[in-house]
């Protein structure tokens, strides 16, 4: 893949850029020195990578992207990027600013087209959705070597702005990210087998997954799990006590009494105990006159009635005591008739007494029993208690079930985490094991990066991985003393560390150059900040990365960054290299020939 044509559908608001096949240069020059309000600066090279980001079909937002923001500049633009293919042959991509996600392709032989004029029905889709897009375009490019990433996931590594020169492997748009986004890509760049790079982080996601939940869990419950077993023996003691007690209250059948206590107070035993009470009353009357019965006797003496008589001097005549013997004897008949008739009714009296006190007894008893029940007795006390603490215990019981139940679920959690755990140390121990028996392809790399910066920099550079305390891969490239091999701070300098970028993108692109794979680096100021004999440099490797492997090469300077003074080999861009110049003079000599925005 390499980049062919860059236009739009207006010459006159931006200049179209044609890329030749090795070398090219993008030259800012300064045409006003001494005026101070002209500037090499703000000229648009740098906008040339959002440009070709756009028609690459990056997403873009009304607030993310300069076309969109101003788009009352740009909204009519429409934009073409014609793309070489592996095969020698080319698509165009169409997109245009204001209709951002309706996007067209053609496929064609014939380099440098314009078809700003072609209709759409001639085009091979158009008005295609920016999703299916991507898709298409990954299509046409076929870059397997990086499969199954899209291509947007790594051109991004030869599309180099400034922001982009602070780390070799994490590139700005990677920053905000996660490691797992990018480092599975340039571990299989590097030559690595990628799948259990993902697999690890995919773990270590799951790992914290899991550990998240458990920690929820054990956040609701006070109990560890160290406590399940305790836990579980109070549960069946716990639940031993609730059976009992339902047991217990199960002989109890208050119920039914309950609903006619009052009734059966108040209408039964009340009256029956009235009843006999009266019949006891009468009894006791009738035998008490019985008793007095019995206690009457007749005293009455003849020889008494005798006596007076005389004492009167009257006779009492014999008929007359006869009379009176007679009656006597008749009343001490009737008398003791009567007492056997008292005595016999007394004797049933006093058992119909003890009858009706038996009843009474009963009675009484009930009546007791019953206003107990209603006022509160030890059984109803006992009944209630039983009932409480059978409530209490059955919440209590819950309790330690939900409990359980929560521990259960962390003893889960515990499960997967152990699994997740076993799971990372496998793939650690994996990554460990591909990291120390390397790659052809990472050793390739290694000793390009090595070379090209000691042809640009005659210093010693290292490029290499390892294993972070994580059990992840980790990616360095640093400048090491040669004498004793250690970490020098020459990369913490911005055109030493930018150098060390760019011999990065130059050393993939040269051991991709045979495979189908991007074939193209774009370097924003790669010249800046070095001194010439260093610029020159690295234009000589460029020139022989471009002449041997068949890259494509594009860089931006300012004219004065070209060391021409000191080129004897003419390693500084020719003319005819130059494919789009630049310069303070005015609106001409900008990308988007307007005013400043």
């Amino acid at each position: 893949m390499k980049l062919s044509h860059l236009y739009t559908n207006d010459d006159s608001l931006f200049v179209p850029i044609k890329f030749q096949k090795g070398l090219n240069a993008i030259i800012a020059r300064i045409q006003h020195p001494l005026d101070d309000d002209k500037s090499s600066h703000c000229l648009g090279k740098t906008l040339i990578i959002d440009v070709i980001d756009f028609c690459l079909l990056k997403t873009v937002g009304k607030k993310n992207h300069f076309l969109k923001l101003k788009e009352d500049i740009f909204g009519d633009l429409v934009f073409f990027l014609e793309i070489e293919l592996d095969t020698g042959r080319f698509v165009t991509v169409r997109r245009g600013v204001r209709e951002a996600t309706k996007i067209a392709f053609v496929h064609h032989v014939d380099r440098h087209q314009n078809l700003n004029d072609l209709p759409d029905d001639k085009w091979d889709h158009a008005n295609v959705s920016l999703t299916s897009s991507i898709r298409m375009l990954d299509g046409y490019l076929e870059l397997v070597a990086i499969k199954p990433w899209s291509y947007r996931k790594g051109f991004s590594y030869f599309l180099r702005g400034q922001e982009d020169y602070s780390n070799e492997f994490q590139l700005r748009k990677f920053l905000n990210g996660n490691h797992k986004d990018w480092k599975p890509y340039v571990a299989r760049v590097l030559g690595f087998n990628e799948t259990p790079i993902i697999a690890k982080y995919g773990a270590d996601a799951a790992e914290t997954e899991i550990k998240s939940k458990r920690d929820e869990a054990q956040s609701d419950v006070s109990v560890k799990v160290s406590d399940y077993e305790k836990l579980r023996a109070r549960i069946l003691a716990k639940s031993d006590e609730v059976s009992a007690k339902v047991t217990a209250l199960d002989r109890f059948d208050f119920h039914a009494q309950e609903a006619g206590l009052n009734q059966t107070l108040a209408d039964e035993i009340e009256s029956q105990i009235a009843a006999l009470n009266e019949s006891v009353y009468n009894a006791n009357f009738d035998l008490a006159q019985i008793r007095k019965g019995l206690d009457t006797k007749i005293n009455f003496n003849l020889a008494n009635v005798q006596r007076i008589f005389e004492e009167a001097k009257l006779t009492f005549p014999d008929q007359l005591a006869k009379d009176y013997s007679e009656l006597v004897d008749f009343n001490k008949r009737i008398h003791a008739e009567r007492r056997d008739s008292l005595k016999k009714r007394a004797v049933e009296l006093e058992a119909a007494l003890g009858t009706l006190g038996e009843e009474l007894s009963k009675l009484s008893k009930k009546r007791k029993e019953t206003l107990q029940i209603l006022e509160g007795t030890d059984s109803l006390e006992k009944f209630k208690s039983l009932q409480k603490e059978l409530d209490r215990d059955r919440a209590n019981l819950a309790i330690m079930e939900e409990k359980a139940a929560k521990l259960d679920a962390i003893k889960a959690f515990d499960e997967e985490l152990k699994q997740a755990k076993e799971k990372k140390e496998e793939l650690t121990a994996e990554i460990r094991n591909l990291i120390s028996h390397g790659a052809d392809r990472y050793t390739e790399i290694q000793r390009t990066f090595s070379r090209i910066i000691k042809e640009v920099l005659h210093r010693t550079a290292v490029l290499y991985v390892n294993q972070n305390d994580g059990g992840n891969i980790d990616f360095h490239a640093e400048y090491t003393d040669s004498e004793s091999d250690e970490e020098t701070q020459e990369r913490k300098g911005n055109s030493f560390r930018k150098v060390l970028c760019i011999a990065f993108d130059l050393a993939v692109l040269i051991n991709y150059s045979g495979e189908k794979f991007f074939h193209f680096a774009y370097h924003d100021g790669a010249l800046e900040q070095l001194e010439s004999k260093r610029k020159l440099a690295l234009l000589g490797v460029v020139r022989s990365a471009c002449k041997d492997h068949g890259i494509q090469y594009m860089f931006s300077a300012i004219e004065e960054d070209l060391p021409t003074a000191d080129d004897p080999d003419n390693l500084c861009p020719r003319p005819e290299e130059v494919v789009l110049e630049l310069h303070d003079g005015g609106n001409d000599g900008r990308l988007f020939q307007v005013e400043t925005f």
